[in-house]
């Protein structure tokens, strides 16, 4: 029997079967859908998330993209611009997963957490709602850099207000499979970071130390993924992209990505220590394989780095979310 807290007299918390709560594998559904609603709610109501994200894409993707892509102008024969797209995509994501994380801190500030802790809600089916909750999230601010694709894919010289050319770069920027799977690995990506949000967040005591953690956690992980420079290739390579497509498309089957003038791009031994040592490196350059068929790490590190790492990462994220309701 319990009391009106939902806690039983000895104050341990209610059996989830006792009070009639399906479970399947020792998970909850009806707890997960709950938490994945709240997130989803909490993001509607917020709209500044919507507006970070755009404003992100346009300082990155698009005045960057096209001011720094002036001077560099391909990398491995692909333009500038085409080539941060991916990382302009992580970054959204970082931010989304993360400020979803930094939620669990002003739950626990406001009292909301302890309604938690005395539901019978399994401890893991409340973190994978908010996994799933965060990488949602992560997808739709994902997919702002994606509406800017034609842009990049535009002709040199071309004009927007031509219909003909508009369609055409329509075309060439979006390939339904790719988008699919460019969604399917920012999911995974947003489980990740998520996780990684939540593991953090439960070992702080205030709502403003999460904020400068938040950025030297994005910070070293976006720039350290090579996300606005080649791990290694050719810069430059003028002429290449005067090249008719269908002739830079073979070329590239055969490992030709750039000619004409340019220099070798080789980062120094231990900053390739610590890129290679960095796992969102692998998730962007999944994300690159499967938007632009190009990858500089091993196709195999990716995939497993992508997939395989976001559920471990989850485990350890519902580990320390039980850890800190114990400790309360």
């Amino acid at each position: 029997m319990t009391n009106t807290a939902g806690v039983l007299p000895g104050g341990s918390r209610p059996a989830a079967e006792a009070l009639g709560l399906r479970q399947w594998m020792g998970i909850a559904p009806s707890v997960v859908y709950v938490m994945w609603r709240r997130e989803m709610v909490r993001y509607r109501r917020d709209k500044s998330q919507l507006y970070g994200g755009l404003s992100r894409t346009v300082l990155w993707l698009v005045v960057l993209g096209f001011g720094l892509g002036a001077a560099l102008r391909e990398i491995e024969g692909y333009t500038y611009g085409q080539y941060i797209l991916p990382g302009v995509i992580t970054l959204n994501v970082l931010f989304a997963s993360l400020q979803c994380a930094i939620a669990l801190v002003w739950d626990r500030e406001v009292g909301l957490l302890r309604e938690v802790m005395v539901s019978p809600a399994p401890v893991l089916s409340v973190t994978l709602g908010k996994l799933l909750g965060g990488a949602t999230i992560s997808v739709i601010q994902g997919s702002i850099p994606l509406l800017f694709m034609p842009l990049l894919y535009m002709p040199p010289n071309a004009s927007l207000l031509d219909p003909s050319m508009a369609w055409t770069a329509v075309e060439r920027a979006y390939d339904p499979l790719a988008i699919v799977q460019a969604w399917v690995v920012m999911f995974f990506m947003g489980i990740f970071m998520t996780a990684l949000g939540v593991i953090v967040a439960a070992r702080l005591k205030t709502y403003e130390g999460f904020g400068a953690i938040s950025n030297g956690i994005i910070q070293p992980l976006y720039f350290l993924s090579g996300s606005i420079f080649p791990l290694r290739g050719v810069i430059g390579g003028v002429g290449f992209m005067e090249i008719p497509e269908a002739i830079r498309d073979e070329l590239r089957r055969i490992g030709i990505f750039a000619i004409g003038g340019g220099w070798v791009v080789q980062l120094p031994v231990w900053l390739q220590v610590i890129v290679f040592a960095n796992p969102v490196t692998y998730q962007l350059d999944m994300l690159r394989y499967v938007l632009l068929d190009f990858e500089q790490m091993p196709l195999v590190w990716d995939l497993l780095i992508t997939f395989a790492l976001p559920p471990v990462a989850a485990v350890v994220a519902a580990w320390s979310m039980t850890r800190m309701m114990k400790s309360r």
